[in-house]
């Protein structure tokens, strides 16, 4: 009797397993199946930029300034409008109407949590994160006024978001670590740091935030920088900064998107990582002519529908190239050669609209 229930308890605990490995497949398949980063004129984006703490003066101001610049860039060159960002920072004039409050750790949860209430599937969580970090063998944590946060904490609000896509960009000093915890499906994850020994103050904001303003970082000249523009571009400035100082890099930036938890140093088309870095933009849909106050409502709706249509052609581009290798040399020609043809005539109708309001 002892043995039949011994060997029922087994049963149980292996169906179990079996239960638990097929739930986990058909998530992970899931998660997998679904679009990410769609450039749908309903699709509504919100950026949360953390300023951290620090001892020294010098670097104070310049977390403080970096985290109002990334501001302002995205309210003027982006059109962002206030209720889209979220600026977390102890040191700034708390008269300035650009900081939402501090940057300690209720605040953090508070703000993402009120962001959670009024996002929608589909839409798109952009968090920066500017300042200090440290690790050890317990944890990993961003520095900031009074209680320390913690990576695993982050990771455990970023768990609400499961419906939207996230780009999390740690630019703080000993960034890897921490964000080892939060790679998944979905999201974006850069750290200016490759490793828990690179510990000194970073340079990677200063060059992240230059690549977006102006749109400096753009590329390949379609008018917009993504995530992976921003993040060759930044690389790029840091190793040369570096070497202009004459001193031994301190930091290497790494990215991860597919979700494995393994970073890379070169992104890219062909490389594990760097396909839905490419697709993922700051940018916004606009429905307005540049400089043209006379534009109507239904000038507005067309031009944000033939937005929207040139930069899902711009995707689909981006994502057939990350599928090069994996397909037939004749079958990837003709696929590229539609929608070209097709991204040709939506960029040239765009283009005439654009031009004949500016008359």
């Amino acid at each position: 009797m002892a043995a039949a229930q011994e060997s029922g308890t087994v049963m149980r605990f292996i169906t179990y397993l079996v239960l638990s490995a097929c739930l986990l497949c058909a998530a992970s398949v899931s998660a997998q199946q679904r679009d990410y980063f769609l450039p749908q004129p309903a699709v509504q984006k919100y950026v949360v930029i953390l300023a951290g703490a620090a001892i020294e003066e010098r670097y104070k101001k310049q977390i403080e300034s970096w985290a109002l610049r990334l501001h302002d860039v995205l309210t003027e060159d982006y059109r962002y409008e206030a209720d889209q960002i979220v600026l977390l920072m102890d040191q700034a004039d708390p008269s300035d109407a650009r900081v939402y409050g501090s940057s300690r750790a209720e605040n953090i949860g508070n703000a993402l949590q009120g962001l959670k209430e009024v996002v929608n599937p589909g839409d798109q969580l952009f968090i920066f994160l500017l300042g200090h970090g440290t690790s050890d063998e317990e944890a990993a944590k961003f520095v900031i006024r009074g209680r320390d946060i913690t990576a695993r904490e982050v990771a455990a609000m970023l768990e609400t978001f499961s419906e939207q896509d996230i780009v999390l960009v740690n630019a703080a000093s000993a960034s890897y670590p921490f964000c080892a915890f939060l790679s998944g499906a979905g999201r974006v994850i850069v750290s200016a740091t490759r490793t828990a020994a690179e510990k000194y103050d970073t340079m990677f904001a200063e060059f992240f935030i230059a690549a977006l303003a102006d749109h400096t970082g753009d590329r390949d000249k379609n008018r917009r920088v993504s995530i992976w523009e921003a993040f060759r571009f930044a690389s790029q400035k840091v190793e040369s900064w570096y070497a202009d100082q004459n001193r031994i890099p301190t930091e290497h930036a790494v990215l991860d998107d597919n979700g494995d938890g393994i970073f890379s140093d070169d992104p890219g088309p062909s490389a594990d990582d760097g396909m839905l870095a490419q697709i993922a933009y700051l940018d916004l849909i606009s429905g307005e002519f540049t400089g043209d106050e006379n534009s109507t409502t239904a000038d507005s709706a067309i031009i944000r529908n033939l937005t929207a249509q040139m930069r899902e052609l711009e995707r689909s581009v981006f994502l057939l190239r990350s599928r090069k290798a994996n397909l037939p040399v004749e079958s990837y020609q003709k696929e590229m050669e539609v929608l070209l043809i097709d991204l040709a005539r939506i960029t040239r109708k765009l283009n005439n609209m654009t031009a004949s309001a500016g008359d």
